[in-house]
């Protein structure tokens, strides 16, 4: 399945902002003046050309602006169409963050360098100052590791629900003040057709997405405390089962701690089985303790399933997967698959008795001659490496990788210089805040 990486994505973006702007600058015929404008550091302005380098670039980086961020409402809004091409929602809010980030540079630099006409005042001037300054804090609370660390997440989810009306301020701007954009007719379409594609999605986000995405309504019938801060716990449907493919998660929401936070958990009992189970272990205030917090007869809420972290996307002849520590949860519904083709499981651990599911996984490899499984405990084998995997061809073969970024990017980093392709490396983001 061919999907687009943040490798490719932002690339493209580039390149059709080049072409576009490149054909109408080459045949444009108008007359674009800058009568009386000044810019932030480069001075007054006066009868230059529509040619001059500040008012393209200027605008060059507004149009990126726009489109960026046209690009990740539609991201939010977690459309199955959407998240197919980019390869799974976690590598969708992936290259999300990262547009984010990108985009507040290119509209700092929109800022610096892109003329202001001084012959009339418009209502689009200060709107514009507004939603740039408006822009950079809403940024500035979502991306930032202390201020993601300091907001609760319902909290932090309403600021940053808050970019959608920022962004219909800087679009008003642009309708509202004179450009060159609104005089080439390629870039023209493109941009302001983006710009209504990204306010299109964020209304759909922040008052459609729940008329038309139902949550689920389960109910809990057994917590389990596994020890080493795992807590597992087994639901029920009230109604309508909820439909997912092993490897993939949903969110969830536990009323009984709060009625307004949902959090993403990877589901990891099998599809065809009764009860419904995710594993999570505790990394924070929520998940901390939560054998304590929750009981029996419980409600949850859940929206899904999500996700591409999936065997049956892979065409190679075996398969080599390896969890690190609660990345183990998509395996144990993957593991109960059956395969055409032979899998090696290693799940990765501080210590042996950190894998909780070992006897669950060793009654699987009696089951199915082809899946194999080999727990590596740190303490007695030191961290596991691409050596380590003991293969003779490296790349005939598709690796599944689910687990704490630094052993992730280790173990990529390793199988590519085996020459195993990009492509035959599937891996699972942890974070989407």
């Amino acid at each position: 399945m061919r999907i687009l990486k943040q490798e490719v994505y932002f690339p493209i973006i580039i390149l059709i902002h080049f072409l576009f702007w490149g054909i109408d600058l080459y045949f444009y015929k108008g007359a674009f003046t800058e009568v009386n404008s000044d810019t932030l550091f480069f001075g007054e302005m006066r009868n230059e050309s529509w040619n001059n380098v500040h008012r393209i670039l200027g605008e060059v980086f507004s149009s990126w602006v726009v489109t960026v961020f046209a690009f990740n409402f539609l991201m939010a809004t977690r459309l199955k169409w959407v998240e197919r091409i980019f390869g799974g929602l976690d590598k969708m809010y992936l290259i999300h963050r990262r547009s984010g980030i990108i985009a507040v540079f290119l509209l700092l630099a929109h800022f610096v360098i892109v003329p202001r006409d001084l012959t009339e005042f418009t209502p689009g001037k200060p709107l514009g100052f507004y939603a740039f300054a408006l822009i950079l804090i809403g940024v500035l609370l979502s991306a930032a590791p202390v201020f993601k660390r300091k907001i609760p997440y319902h909290r932090w989810i309403n600021i940053h629900k808050l970019m959608g009306v920022f962004y219909v301020m800087g679009v008003l701007h642009g309708l509202m003040v004179n450009s060159l954009i609104r005089e080439l007719p390629i870039t023209r379409v493109y941009v302001f057709g983006m710009a209504f594609i990204g306010v299109a999605a964020w209304v759909y986000r922040a008052f459609l997405f729940n008329v038309f995405n139902k949550k689920l309504d389960y109910k809990i019938i057994e917590v389990r405390n596994r020890g080493h801060r795992i807590t597992e716990v087994l639901m029920t449907a009230a109604k309508k089962e909820m439909n997912f493919r092993a490897g993939q998660f949903a969110f969830f929401k536990f009323p009984t701690i709060s009625r307004k936070e949902q959090h993403p958990f990877t589901i990891s009992s099998h599809p065809y089985e009764e009860k419904l189970r995710i594993s999570i272990k505790g990394l924070g205030d929520y998940t901390n303790d939560l054998s304590e917090k929750l009981k029996e007869g419980d409600p949850v809420q859940i929206e899904g399933a999500y996700g591409h972290f999936s065997s049956s996307y892979i065409k190679e002849s075996d398969q080599i997967w390896i969890a690190g520590g609660i990345g183990i949860t998509p395996f144990l519904s993957l593991a109960k698959d059956m395969h055409p083709n032979k899998v090696h499981l290693f799940w990765c651990v501080k210590n042996e008795e950190e894998a909780v599911y070992k006897d669950e996984l060793k009654t699987i490899t009696k089951n199915n001659p082809k899946f194999q499984f080999t727990i590596w405990p740190s303490d007695q084998y030191g961290y596991l490496d691409a050596e380590k995997l003991n293969i003779n061809n490296y790349k005939n073969k598709g690796y599944l990788i689910c687990g704490p970024k630094a052993l992730k990017e280790s173990l990529i980093k390793q199988l590519k210089a085996k020459g195993v392709s990009n492509e035959n490396i599937y891996d699972e983001e942890f974070a989407f805040r």
